[in-house]
């Protein structure tokens, strides 16, 4: 196993290079210095102490849509449902929040755990449709996106709009229930933390559990699987439903240790970034982490190219666009031949 993850992490990272040299090719000729603008990159990533954390809390939603990906795909299930279910995770956040009265700390941990399972709810629907009626994960996950995206807008400007916000934003959530921060100076709140454990906890459970064993062997071969009896359509809802949990635990840090309210769109998606480390990582939830930092470094980076080496934003988002497809595609290319040879093999 060990010289598995070898191979994949040297995949990865050949992947990811080419990617930063595709990137390279496209500064240089439109006129940029690629040394210049990806040296601006890294130093408004990791130039001080603040840009550091700023890129920590952006790395935060990304490991639990990391870990929710990579488990889900792990499987060869394809559902993109995770930034829907990062919304409905901040809204069940904020309406436990915000609404209910408890302890500090006490209050905290409901909230936060309200957030995975409005998320594991969000992913109860396509599960069951999927597992036991074989409707395909991957449509139902577009249109789930949107009416959670929705839902949150609907919350954000009528239900509990303050009229008072200078943003679209709901009223601020108790007090007691704030994930706090590491320091009173610090912009990192204490889900970052969580979402490391989560990641971890996520990668045990895949290669360390009786059900991670029964997950990656419906994900090889469904057909398989049923010989060894194990129930495939059992293991999907499954991992819809942890899957869920930790994509709607994202929406949860956000609203609870950043925002402390639920700000309109306040995603610029993150649960399709946690999409794009599952496969950067190859569905490793360990490698999730590595893969969420450069993600992270990408989002708070792209700042500095503009400003410090005058790169366009259209050509700051192309070049980020061609280092993540590069980076993605040899485990995209993977994954769809799996997914192919397990319709063939059939389905739940």
């Amino acid at each position: 196993m060990m010289r598995s993850w070898l191979g994949e992490v040297g995949s990865s990272v050949t992947a990811i290079a080419i990617g930063l040299l595709l990137g390279a090719a496209i500064l240089w000729a439109t006129g940029y210095s690629p040394a210049e603008a990806y040296g601006a990159l890294v130093k408004s990533a990791f130039g001080d102490y603040y840009s550091v954390l700023d890129t920590l809390t952006a790395m935060m939603p990304i490991l639990f849509t990391g870990a929710s990906a990579a488990l889900m795909f792990r499987s060869s299930l394809f559902f993109i449902g995770m930034e829907g279910q990062l919304y409905i995770g901040a809204i069940a956040a904020f309406l436990a929040g915000y609404l209910l009265k408890l302890p500090p700390g006490v209050h905290a941990a409901v909230a936060f755990i309200a957030a995975g399972l409005g998320g594991a709810l969000w992913g109860l629907l396509p599960g069951y449709l999927r597992a036991r009626l074989g409707v395909n994960e991957t449509v139902t996950a577009i249109m789930l996106n949107w009416v959670a995206i929705y839902l949150s807008d609907y919350v954000v400007q009528y239900a509990y709009a303050d009229p008072y916000a200078s943003i679209a934003r709901t009223y601020r959530v108790a007090q007691s229930a704030r994930i706090p921060h590491i320091s009173p100076s610090a912009p990192l709140s204490w889900g970052f933390f969580i979402a490391l454990a989560a990641a971890l906890a996520t990668g045990y459970l895949l290669y360390s559990t009786s059900l991670g064993y029964e997950i990656r062997v419906v994900g090889l071969n469904p057909r398989a699987a049923r010989v060894a009896r194990i129930d495939v359509g059992a293991t999907y809802l499954k991992v819809f439903l942890i899957s869920g949990f930790l994509a709607g635990l994202a929406g949860g840090s956000m609203v609870l240790g950043v925002f402390g309210s639920l700000i309109h769109r306040f995603s610029p998606g993150y649960g399709w970034d946690g999409i794009t480390a599952a496969l950067i990582a190859r569905n490793n939830p360990y490698a999730v982490i590595p893969a969420a930092l450069l993600l992270a470094a990408l989002r708070t980076g792209s700042i500095g190219m503009m400003i410090g080496a005058g790169v366009s934003n259209e050509l700051v988002l192309a070049v980020q666009g061609l280092i993540l497809v590069a980076a993605a595609a040899p485990e995209a290319y993977s994954m769809l031949g799996r997914i192919i040879r397990g319709a063939r093999g059939g389905g739940a």
